[in-house]
């Protein structure tokens, strides 16, 4: 089903493996969904079939929906059958079915609210990464997904939809997504550990931009190292600085350096109203 990313690893998220339960799900859902369980248990159950969409354009991230679907399923013991009209990291037309469900109706009724909040985002993440990655092909990208999540759940979310966009650009000829930034969802990517040096704080804690990278080679001396320069709004005189102190991890390649200038100011140099 998913050749995008880790099958390990989509099986092992929070949001594939749980709630399973029907008591937790109802409780979670939207209540008119449990009412109608109950109406339907009432006048008796049939085997339906949903189709499931997204109204705009998309790129197909259903794999922790539906490996969700098939745990509920198996914990819930009913008959489930699940169709993917596409494969992972597909374009997908605004209002083409991505899944179709077919199964009792009192048991599928109370999954949708939770099923479409591990669909919807993931596909409409898949595609922005993928627009991302295909506007710069030859720029490598980092998923820093986790800061603005609310919550595990949603984090898992991200980083697997910016996995399956990333392949699918990635099959067009783009560098896309290398890793991301934490080790909880790294394995999306095909990596053990998250990627990433350090924050602004290390800056402030070591004095001097030259001196965090000083500090970070020591501890991490077989590491490529990625400065961080606005700290102090020295981009360029920053960047040159730790270039000259370590001028064989430059040649080597194995030195970036990360902008992060504000916008309430200009990058070093750049202020028209300075006087530089």
């Amino acid at each position: 089903m998913n050749s995008s990313v880790s099958q390990s690893a989509l099986e092992q998220s929070s949001g594939a493996i749980g709630p399973l339960d029907q008591q937790t799900i109802e409780s979670r859902t939207d209540a008119y969904f449990g009412r109608t369980r109950k109406i339907v248990e009432h006048f008796g159950d049939a085997k339906v079939t949903y189709a499931v969409f997204i109204r705009r354009p998309v790129i197909a991230a259903c794999g922790i929906a539906v490996t969700w679907l098939r745990n509920v399923a198996k914990a819930q013991s009913f008959d489930l059958h699940i169709r993917e009209v596409y494969e992972e990291g597909q374009w997908v037309g605004a209002g083409e079915p991505l899944l179709y469900l077919t199964g009792p109706f009192t048991k599928l009724a109370p999954l949708e609210t939770l099923l479409l909040q591990r669909l919807g985002a993931a596909c409409v993440a898949a595609h922005n990464a993928y627009q991302m990655a295909m506007a710069l092909p030859e720029v490598p990208f980092l998923a820093m997904e986790a800061r603005h999540c609310a919550g595990f759940e949603m984090q898992e979310q991200m980083g697997y939809a910016a996995a399956v966009g990333s392949r699918a650009a990635q099959k067009e000829g783009a560098r896309g997504f290398i890793g991301n930034a934490n080790d909880a969802t790294a394995g999306f990517f095909g990596q053990e550990h998250g990627l990433g040096t350090m924050p602004h704080a290390l800056i402030g804690y070591a004095g001097s931009t030259l001196r965090a990278a000083e500090m970070y080679a020591e501890v991490y001396p077989n590491d490529p190292l990625t400065i961080l320069v606005d700290y102090f709004g020295q981009e360029v005189t920053d960047a040159l600085e730790v270039c000259r102190r370590f001028p064989e991890k430059a040649a080597a390649g194995q030195l970036s350096v990360r902008l992060d200038t504000h916008g309430g100011r200009f990058l070093e140099g750049l202020d028209p109203q300075s006087s530089y």
